[in-house]
């Protein structure tokens, strides 16, 4: 492209870096809130009587419906990612709330079963953002980022944790963490569109991203 002299040069918007970093929030809170049974499992297990095998089918079933992760890949695909996205990360809050609520080891292996299913839908979301809203030379330090966020919940768990026996119960943990994703939801949903129709995007970073 022929700049005249004296013509002002298009500036670049770097709205694509500011969408990966409200999406390493969400990876933050996705493993904070899969990680806070781990670290209040001992309170749990003693109040709530449940034995360590009974604790190993609880675990599994998390694992089991994380297994689902093509499905909610197809999910994204289809209805894309600010009302997808937006409706598993409520429905993963709402269930780790629900472990605030729940009793017995069948009561806490249904929603780890659930929170898997839904909390699954992490990857395939960042794989699409990533996809959506960088240029192929940027995708790789792109999905580097967002991946900090898995580190970063699981450091923040244990803490949380702490606080909440210290405080008040293990149950208080897990309304806080799935307090937080209702909050990130409501940021989501007023900053997040695809790159082709977000009205901070300038055309010259539209342009790159496209390239």
């Amino acid at each position: 492209m022929i700049t005249l002299p004296g013509a002002a040069v298009p500036r670049r918007s770097h709205i694509r870096w500011t969408i990966i970093g409200l999406f390493v929030v969400a990876m933050v809170i996705n493993y904070l809130a899969r990680s806070v049974l781990g670290v209040a499992a001992p309170a749990i297990m003693a109040e709530q009587h449940i034995s360590a095998e009974q604790y190993s089918w609880i675990t599994g079933a998390f694992q089991v419906g994380i297994m689902f992760q093509p499905v909610a890949g197809y999910i994204l695909d289809s209805i894309g990612l600010k009302i997808g996205f937006t409706l598993f990360v409520a429905l993963w809050s709402l269930i780790t709330m629900g472990h605030g609520l729940a009793t017995g080891w069948l009561g806490f292996a249904g929603l780890r079963g659930a929170l898997g299913l839904v909390e699954g839908s992490a990857q395939p979301a960042g794989m699409k953002l990533v996809a959506e809203w960088f240029p192929a030379r940027e995708r790789g330090v792109a999905g580097g980022i967002y991946q900090i966020g898995a580190s970063f919940g699981a450091v923040f768990a244990p803490p949380l944790v702490a606080w909440a026996v210290f405080n008040h119960s293990w149950r208080a943990a897990f309304f806080v963490a799935g307090g937080l994703g209702l909050v990130w939801v409501i940021a989501w949903l007023a900053w997040y569109a695809p790159p082709a129709r977000h009205r901070r995007l300038s055309a010259t970073e539209h342009a790159y991203i496209v390239e």
